[in-house]
């Protein structure tokens, strides 16, 4: 940093006001981590800009005098992409919060980045429509954030991830310049389209404003099964045959052994198919536009289970049912949490063919380092979560032990057709396992596009090797 503090605040708080500029020490403790385990990072100063304009300032104030800028959307990141590793200043996108128009005819909506993800998706569905990729996180991520990591959702296995949806978007670079990257159109052959390019990027290139999301319409029939079977092969078997009907249900949740036991002695009350015999589930779940084609998936996927010995399936229409039968699935974080525990999420992708290769390969490497494995997640398009479990008390031993079976794993991941992430981005925590994938011509490239955008490399330091 080449100014004092003192002169940065005094200039922040001109632009944006002295009650949307921080240095409290409780306030920075908050703002200098996410969800990456127990991670925090000091930094100097919290802004908190309501528009474009304002954030154009702030950057080129902090590009003349090399200050580092983190862009923060809702703090829901598992792998460090908004923490402040280089301090400086954390900009906070939570005032840019309208949706500013749900456009029906041609399918789109707008909306800024600190727009809550669940807020979005409900408005959207209130008008008939529908935005097919929430993670798991809806309830308090922002749009701008999904798009900044490419998030994924439970339905990436039929909708894709973000990437997908997003049609173009309003960026302001590191030299201040505001650009909108696309076109709200939905064929767009105009020459370059740089909108993918900030897609995934975590703030490294510049700090995303707008969205605008691709709309579908609003499914009219929806319908859970929740199967239970007696092994994790007889699962993936099934995983398979879905994949080869060529079914296309919008999710298929894997839940292994070791996730089933340990959420439901966090719930305590007894859960659906939790029960002697059973010691895997599947939670699949089909969306459809009419009744008809949902009756044909479901004469379909009931001889499936018939063949790869489903010991039981629960078929859920309403509400209530379906909130009973994910209960488990979608307490699993909350119970990797709740005895002295926290995770590393390994979220790399493997090809479908070698999924259950990928995930006994995982078991056998946490067993020989004597870490604790939960394994779940999202089965249909290779990308199972490897929860590796430390305690919050944890040794330099057991740290020790858990990066060496995560080093483990993603070298088997990259060196089988696989990818460090799925869905959660690169950030902080899997930045070191880049090479394994790229080769040095892919990742220079990378460092060339950053070293074009951003020369003074003030936008999230010390991210994705750059």
């Amino acid at each position: 940093m080449n100014a004092p503090v003192s002169a940065l605040r005094s200039y922040l708080e001109d632009i944006c006001g002295s009650a949307y500029v921080s240095s409290d020490p409780e306030v920075l403790y908050t703002y200098g981590s996410d969800q990456t385990l127990h991670l925090h990072f000091p930094f100097d100063l919290l802004v908190k800009p309501g528009n474009p304009e304002e954030i154009s300032k702030i950057l080129q104030y902090c590009n003349r005098h090399n200050i580092a800028v983190v862009p923060r959307g809702g703090g829901s990141g598992v792998a460090g992409a908004a923490l402040p590793v280089k301090g400086g200043v954390v900009l906070s996108l939570e005032r840019l919060n309208r949706i500013l128009g749900i456009y029906n005819v041609d399918g789109y909506v707008i909306a800024e980045a600190g727009v809550v993800t669940a807020d979005l998706c409900k408005a959207v569905e209130q008008q008939g429509l529908y935005l097919p990729v929430a993670p798991s996180s809806m309830s308090f991520s922002f749009v701008g954030g999904n798009v900044a990591t490419n998030a994924g959702s439970i339905r990436s296995c039929r909708y894709g991830t973000t990437a997908q949806q997003v049609m173009n978007l309003e960026v302001v670079l590191p030299d201040g310049r505001i650009i909108w990257t696309g076109a709200n159109v939905r064929k767009n052959a105009t020459g370059v389209n740089p909108t993918q390019l900030f897609v995934g990027s975590e703030g490294t290139l510049g700090v995303i404003t707008k969205v605008v999301y691709r709309l579908i319409p609003r499914p009219r029939t929806e319908v859970m099964l929740l199967a239970g079977f007696c092994c994790l092969e007889d699962a993936l078997g099934m995983v398979m045959a879905l994949k080869a009907a060529e079914l296309s249900p919008t999710a298929t949740e894997l839940i292994c052994e070791n996730a089933l036991q340990l959420t439901a002695a966090y719930l305590k009350e007894r859960q659906p198919l939790v029960q002697d015999g059973i010691n895997t589930h599947l939670l699949i779940e089909f969306q459809e536009p009419d009744q008809v084609i949902m009756d044909h998936r479901l004469d379909a996927v009931s001889a499936i289970l018939q063949q790869h010995r489903c010991v039981d399936v629960l078929v859920a229409t309403t509400a209530t049912e379906k909130e009973r039968v994910s209960k488990l699935r979608y307490a699993i974080g909350e119970a990797m949490n709740s005895f002295g525990t926290t995770y590393r999420d390994v979220d790399a992708c493997v090809p479908l063919s070698g999924l259950q290769q990928y995930i006994e390969t995982v078991t056998a490497i946490c067993n020989r380092h004597q870490v604790p494995l939960i394994c779940f997640g999202h089965a249909l398009d290779g990308n199972p979560h490897a929860m590796l479990l430390l305690s919050n008390k944890a040794t330099q031993a057991e740290l020790a032990a858990l990066a060496a079976a995560a080093d483990e794993i993603y070298g088997y991941v990259t060196t089988h057709g696989g990818v460090v992430s799925g869905e959660h981005g690169i950030g902080w925590l899997q930045q070191q396992y880049l090479p394994l994938q790229f080769d040095e011509n892919r990742l220079s490239l990378t460092r060339q596009i950053k070293s074009m955008l951003d020369p003074g490399n003030i936008m999230n330091p010390g991210k994705a090797a750059l």
